[in-house]
Order: C-alpha cells, then structure tokens, then sequence
C-alpha cells in the first residue's frame, strides 16, 4: 500500500512538471498554411513548408534577417514543389503537430498523383522542434524528398557542420551523408547562442545538405533519398529531424549530439579495443619496405606509441592485382619488416583495399552480380573504372552487403594476419556509402554490409586493429584510425568533426608528403590539420629522410619526443637517463628486455647506448 501511494505522489508531481512545460509550447497555422510554432527557447514561422523565421528566445537572436527561401519538395517525375500550392492543413493526434498535405496530378486526372506530407510538431519534453515528410507517387520514380530553411543571415550566424573533417561552410555547394557529410548535424552559431538541426536517423538513409547563398542571405535545403533502384519507390517517409536553440558556443549541442551517437548508434568503446591503439600518438607513413628505418627510428621516438603505416607491402603497388595476399604477391621483405618492427616495439598497420576487386582477377566473375551500381544511371562503379583497359589499378566496387564477398575477404585477411602478425588493416576506401541500383543484397543495405565486413573482421582476426580511409557514422562504430584529407584553401576548417568523432576514432593525416622533399606541399597541409587536432603524421620514404640536412622531419620527430615525454634509454621511464637505468640494463644482461636496440638480447651494446645517453 505504501508503495502505491509514493507511486500516485510520483504522477502528481510529474504533472505538475509536464503542465507548465506544455504551456510554454504553442503550435498554430492558418488558412494560407503558415504555421507558427513556440517554446520557452524559440519563435518560428513557416511559409509555404519552409522555415523562412527563427528567434532565439534565450540570447534574444533572430537568425533569419535575409531574403532568400529554401524549398521543401519532393521530386517524383516532374516533383512538387510546395511553393505552387496551398495545402490542406489538418491538427495532428496533439495540440503539438500538424500535417501539411500538397497534391499534384497531371495527364489523366488522379493517375500520376503525387502527394506530400509535411508534419511539424514539438516535443513536449525535450522542446525540440520536430519536423518529418512523407512523400506518396502512384507510378513510382520517388528520388528524394526535402525540406527547406530559409531567410538565414550570413552577418548573424556561422554554419558548422562535420563536413569533409570538419568545415564553417562559406561556399555554395551540396554535400551528400554519408560521404562528405560525415554525420547529419548541421549548427548555426550566433553571438551568443544558436540553433541546431540533426536528424534521428539510425538506418543511415542518404540525405543530402545544401548551402546556397545570395547576397548576405543564404538558404540551407535537406534532402533524403530512398535506397535504390528509384522506379520502386511509390512512398518515402523520412526520419525526424529535430531543431532546437541554445546559450553558449557550438560545443553545446555538439556535446548533445555525441551523447545522442553514443546511445543510438553504439560505437565500440576504446576500451574494447587492443591497449596499444589509445597509446599510438605517431604515424609515421611508409610507402615502400626499408628495415633500415627501424634501428634509427628507434632512437628517435617511443617504439611503443608509434604506429607504422605500410602502404606499397605488395608487388603492383597497393592497390593492383585485388584481392591477391598470397605470398607470391607479397615482397619478400615484409615479414622480416613487420618481425623486426615488433621486436623494437612498434605496431604495423597493413594498407589493403576493402570493397575492389579488377576485372582481370579470377574472383571478378563470382562477384560481378554484386558490383555496384550507380542509382541513376545503372552504370557499374570503380576507381578508374572507364578506363580499366588501359589503367592497371583500375578495380571494380564490390557491395559488401554481400555475405559471400564478406566471408571471402574475411578468410583472406585472416590468413594474411596468419602468416604475418601484423597488428592493424587499414581498409582503404571504407567510407564511400553507395545507393547500389541492384538494390538490397542478402537483405542488407550497403551501410549495413559495411557495419557486418568490420565487426566480421574483429571477431575472425581477435585484437586486430582496424583504421579507415575518412570516417561517418557508418565507419567510426569499429576503426581506431582514420586517414583524413586536407580541404581546398577555400574552404574554413573547424574542430567539429575531431569533436564528435575523437572519444572513438584517432584522426590522422592522409596523402601528407615528406617535408624536406616536397616542403611547399607539406606546408599547405598545417591550417586545416591544426584546426583538426590531426594525430601527427610523418610520411617517410626511406633511412636516408633521417640524416642530419632533413631539417624539417627532424623538428617533427622532436615534436613526436616532447608528446610521447621520450627519452632514448630512459628505461625505468621516470624522465632522465641515469645509473638506475645503467643497473636494470646490467641486471638483464642476457635477457629478452629490456633490449634497446633491438638485437634480440640485452647485451654490452645496450649498456653503452645508456651510458651515451646519460642526463638527457
């Protein structure tokens, strides 16, 4: 009895909590089909579908001072665009929602009808915003879906979204999720506060962001397109976006969002995966196979907090002859590369190609079915694939939602971690999600082929290491690494993807030339990987990039030293080289460890690299 009593407290109080929450919020609309809608935190407008009004109510900051619409449509044939009709408007299930309903039909009348739902509505308990579509075409041919805001002001907000690493975005453009978009959040920051959209989608639909600017005035468009092939296509229902202001910087509900990933997208912990890969604070980039950078580097930086990346460890390059790891495709040097690198303590980290496939290889035949294929045109997909008869790395792209093509990439990179013991796969083009016209395979989509290929290949290869080329939502879940590219000078970085992204996934440099070699290039790098808090990466080619005149890898490595807190022969690591580390040498003589130069013993030659190094 006392139980139910505390519990008819409980729904009193929760009522009298709810109630004053639910009579800040306001949702109106009138005949001409604006809606009007109001939380203790915001003021919006919408006209003709788009939200063309957006008062912060906590800064007192009104983002919408331009005059330039969005559009909210739906293309289907010819499409419909919201701003040629007046919509039948109808009260949702609460005093919270409504549905904006568009129709069209043309040729005989009601046989190509295409209808469009607009439902905005706001969440009682968190004041979120909520907006939602739904599109309806009797003949089919649905290949997106949109809606719009509008009126934005370029002098009043900033746009951040996680865009290529991160970018404030300054130039009209699209950008497509999850590719370039890496996760469907965009932030418009002002003086003081701002607003935020994102979508709660956790099926990894293809959306689409566009950024159009006129004047001082900029509009922003969100798409989502149907999984392919279109033609099938007769309805499309879009996840919910939510909109919401906020006080305070972009953190705010960039921190929001990451909470949200965490819980609804359940990426792998860090502390899942293998100890060594929250150690790494170093890349260096080897594209060729010299042992002779090893005894060097090893006195250079800390072994145990260095990951070495190899790119070119096949005969053809990297990327030739796919999916072929047997040894006759091996050079014959990488295993003793790979077994002298651990025996100084480094990882090795192994650049193979995760979805190619050329069309010369025996294996092409078995998986051409599952080559993907553009949506629109039904043309097949693949690095330099139009012109494969003349370029020798050209290969095709294979979906991976294929359980067979899964199962035999799985099978090969587990043997090739057989025979070679290498620590991590780098899965090159593992970002790339595409909308495959030949459909669903094995049921899944292509993102969700993507998810099983990496947690196949952790649960088949126990303690791997797995690193990405880019990173989304779809890739982040399982990589410990991910290469990011540099952006057009153009272009404004911002930290918001390193912010997102960082707690699960390393980021690190991609396509970075040497810097003593090509010193202009290397330069051009330094803005956008500053802003991005990029993992410190160093591409070498071989030993002769550590002589004394490559003055600009060596003030790199120096840098490396002063993060890693390293000093060579500081064995008790408590930050000087003295006698206590000369007598734990001594007292190990004959010994596996400590072997500071990585002859396999601890012998004379150890004490003598102590003594040289002593007070450092």
């Amino acid at each position: 009895m006392r139980d139910f009593w505390i519990k008819c407290v409980c729904i009193l109080l929760l009522k009298f909590v709810l109630v004053p929450a639910a009579l800040s919020n306001t949702l109106t609309f009138n005949e001409q089909g604006e809606v009007f809608a109001e939380t203790d935190r915001y003021q919006v407008r919408f006209e003709h579908g788009v939200l063309t009004h957006f008062h912060n109510k906590l800064t007192q900051e009104t983002y919408t001072q331009g005059d330039i619409l969005g559009n909210t449509q739906m293309k289907a044939g010819r499409g419909l665009g919201t701003e040629e009709f007046v919509p039948e408007i109808k009260r949702g299930p609460s005093p919270f929602e409504c549905e904006l309903i568009y129709r069209d039909s043309w040729s005989v009348p009601r046989v190509n009808e295409v209808m469009l739902h607009l439902f905005i509505g706001i969440d009682v308990e968190t004041g979120d915003l909520l907006i939602r579509q739904k599109g309806f075409s009797k003949t089919g041919g649905i290949e997106r879906i949109m809606w719009g805001f509008g009126n934005l002001s370029e002098s009043v907000v900033d746009v951040i979204a996680p865009i290529l690493g991160g970018q404030v975005i300054v130039n009209s453009d699209r950008y497509h999720y999850p590719r370039k978009w890496q996760t469907p959040l965009v932030i418009l920051q002002g003086q003081s506060g701002g607003v935020f959209v994102r979508s709660s989608d956790t099926q990894f639909r293809f959306k689409s962001l566009e950024y159009f600017t006129e004047g001082h005035s900029f509009l922003l468009n969100f798409w989502e397109v149907p999984f392919a092939p279109f033609e099938a296509v007769e309805t499309i229902t879009t996840a919910t976006w939510r909109l919401n202001a906020y006080q305070g910087n972009w953190e705010v509900p960039a921190l929001a969002y990451r909470e949200w990933m965490n819980e609804a997208l359940k990426p792998v912990n860090r502390a899942e995966m293998p100890a060594w890969a929250n150690d790494i604070n170093l890349i260096i980039f080897h594209s060729n196979i010299d042992r002779a950078i090893l005894p060097i580097l090893n006195r250079l930086v800390d072994p145990k907090q260095t990951l070495i990346h190899i790119h070119q460890w096949r005969h053809g390059g990297h990327d030739g002859d796919l999916p072929t790891y047997t040894p006759d495709a091996v050079k014959p040097e990488f295993a003793d590369f790979v077994k002298d690198a651990h025996r100084y303590g480094f990882k090795v980290m192994a650049h193979v190609n995760m979805i190619g496939i050329s069309e010369d290889h025996p294996f092409y035949a078995a998986f051409e079915k599952y080559h993907v294929r553009d949506p629109y045109t039904g043309e097949k997909t693949g690095w330099h694939w139009e012109d494969r008869h003349t370029n020798p790395d050209s290969h095709a792209f294979v979906n991976p939602a294929s359980s067979e093509y899964r199962k035999m990439f799985v099978n090969i990179l587990k043997t090739l971690w057989e025979r070679y013991q290498v620590d991590a796969f780098h899965l090159d083009i593992s970002s790339p999600v595409y909308n495959d016209k030949n459909g669903l395979i094995d049921g899944l989509t292509y993102a969700e082929g993507n998810i099983l290929l990496h947690q196949e290949l952790r649960k088949a290869i126990p303690g791997i290491v797995l690193g990405g080329e880019e990173i989304n939502d779809v890739t982040f879940l399982h990589e410990s690494f991910a290469q990011i590219s540099r952006i057009p000078p153009t272009e404004q970085p911002h930290p918001i993807s390193s912010f997102l992204f960082s707690p699960y996934t390393t980021l690190y440099g991609r396509y970075l030339p040497n810097p003593d070699r090509r010193p202009d290039e290397y330069q051009k790098y330094f803005p956008e990987y500053d802003v991005w808090n990029i993992l410190l990466t160093i591409r070498v080619i071989d030993y002769l990039d550590f002589a004394p005149h490559r003055v600009e890898i060596h003030k790199l490595l120096e840098l490396a030293r002063e993060r890693q807190n390293y000093r060579f022969g500081d064995v008790n690591d408590d930050g000087v080289v003295n006698i206590q580390d000369l007598v734990i040498v001594a007292n190990a003589l004959g010994k596996a460890e400590p072997d500071l130069n990585g002859d396999g013993v601890v012998n004379i030659q150890d004490l003598v690299i102590v003594a040289n190094a002593f007070g450092n």
